[in-house]
């Protein structure tokens, strides 16, 4: 056990998927965040939704930008 650097590897992987919880988090806000400033302008804004590895990404975009 003493040949096996166990501690500097969880470390990293305790600080690696920490960060991947706290984007999580992050894009959760993010996203009640932005469905709410498309309700505030429904007449020339919608939400569109994209994918990431974080989870799904809510967007609020002007209609100009948008090919209906």
């Amino acid at each position: 056990m003493d040949r096996i650097p166990v501690q500097p590897f969880l470390a990293v992987l305790i600080g690696a998927g920490l960060g991947a919880l706290t984007c999580v988090a992050g894009q959760k806000h993010l996203n009640h965040l932005a469905k709410q400033e498309c309700l505030k302008q429904p007449d020339t804004h919608r939400i569109i939704t994209m994918r990431s590895w974080v989870g799904d990404s809510t967007h609020c975009v002007h209609i100009r930008y948008l090919a209906n």
